[in-house]
């Protein structure tokens, strides 16, 4: 094996075949890839097309994001295989495979919505959410039916809603107009879902975390993880609303700010709630 197919190997194929998940390398390649995706082919597309980022087509995306999170589900169950070679369905059962199949699903209903949109004249943001709904709505179901940590479940999702009232409170006692825009508060609750999710996950289940920040920082100051979490959100959209003066651009980027917090936190959510560890 050469030098390029064992770094290859080492960095990007071994952790998905033993479970150990990401490392800086790995972390850094994917993170690259999903935002130049996401700001060199999505939004140019979108944006031609005519399509208006706002608070409720957030909402209809983060309907496709509880798809993806309970389709990942199915791995952990062992339902699906999993495989690091992208000419197999497998290598898109787990990340990073999962978020370019689930990425170009919702790609493609949002081109397919949009039309029918035109032609029915149903808000487009209608017709997307309930198209999300329907393709998470099975399973959802499959995740709950095997549940065996419904209290942890229930828990994570109590503890975050604890939390984005917190959040919202003060940020409308500091700033009136960060509390005003619904999104802005979205964008945080992902993230405090995400960090509640992990922090209950590792220091009450003993599950392992896969990212090596997070990891370090967990081993350091647990409960910190969702306190940074949380704060380095109202300080993104902070900047955000600040520095980007184009509406549909900043509206744009927070929804990337409110995937990356719901798409891990959910799928955490529901690998507590079934009772899964990788």
């Amino acid at each position: 094996m050469g030098f390029v197919e064992e770094f290859v190997f080492q960095n990007y194929c071994r952790p998905i075949l033993d479970y150990s998940g990401y490392n800086f390398i790995n972390t850094l390649t994917y993170g690259a890839i999903l935002l130049a995706v996401a700001f060199f082919v999505f939004l140019p597309v979108l944006r031609k097309l005519g399509i208006k980022f706002d608070y409720r087509f957030a909402l209809a995306v983060l309907a496709f994001v509880l798809f993806g999170s309970t389709f990942r589900i199915l791995e952990d169950l062992k339902v699906l295989p999993r495989s690091c070679s992208p000419l197999e369905f497998s290598f898109y059962t787990i990340s990073p495979g999962v978020y370019i199949l689930i990425g170009l699903i919702t790609f493609a209903v949002v081109l397919a919505t949009r039309w029918l949109s035109k032609k029915s004249g149903i808000a487009h943001y209608k017709i997307l959410g309930a198209s999300g709904l329907i393709f998470a709505a099975p399973f959802v179901y499959f995740s709950i039916i095997n549940f065996k940590n419904p209290l942890f479940f229930f828990l994570i999702i109590a503890l975050t809603l604890i939390l984005a009232i917190i959040a919202f409170f003060a940020a409308r006692h500091f700033k009136k107009e960060f509390a005003a825009d619904n999104l802005n508060l979205i964008a945080v609750a992902g993230q405090a879902l995400d960090g509640t999710a992990t922090f209950v996950a590792t220091q009450l289940l003993s599950c392992g975390e896969q990212h090596p920040v997070s990891n370090a920082i967990l081993g350091f100051f647990p409960i910190g993880f969702i306190l940074i979490k949380i704060a380095l959100a109202f300080l993104i959209v902070y900047y955000i609303d600040k520095e980007v003066m184009d509406a549909n651009t900043r509206v744009f980027l927070k929804i990337v700010i409110m995937v990356l917090g719901f798409a891990p936190g959910l799928r955490d959510t529901f690998t507590v709630g079934v009772g899964t560890c990788n």
